[in-house]
């Protein structure tokens, strides 16, 4: 590795890592997260629900971090951070499997 991107790198880890620490900030407001919205929120804000948002509500759906808690961890500050810090580590995972299967076809 160069040595300014390694430094880089580290920045950036620990910046993302101190990121993942605040994220539970977004409990002390009673407003949901942008872009975050139950069907109920969006049919005040906007008159309706489109259908397409109906259709799929119930697809994406990841039971094991349902509102970023973990079921075995009762701490809901605990599983904010827990959650940020896999949802970091899974897409690290898909851009380094990326970038090998990109590098592998050159």
């Amino acid at each position: 590795m160069k040595k300014g991107v390694g430094n880089n790198f580290k920045t950036v880890l620990i910046t993302l890592f101190a990121l993942a620490i605040l994220t539970p900030l977004g409990l002390l407001t009673q407003n949901p997260a942008f872009g975050e919205w139950s069907q109920e929120e969006i049919k005040k804000m906007l008159g309706f629900v489109p259908e397409g948002l109906k259709k799929y509500a119930e697809v994406y759906k990841f039971d094991l971090f349902d509102d970023y808690s973990v079921k075995f961890i009762h701490n809901q500050y605990i599983g904010y951070i827990l959650s940020a810090l896999i949802g970091m580590a899974v897409i690290f995972a898909i851009f380094f499997l990326l970038k090998r299967l990109m590098t592998e076809r050159k």
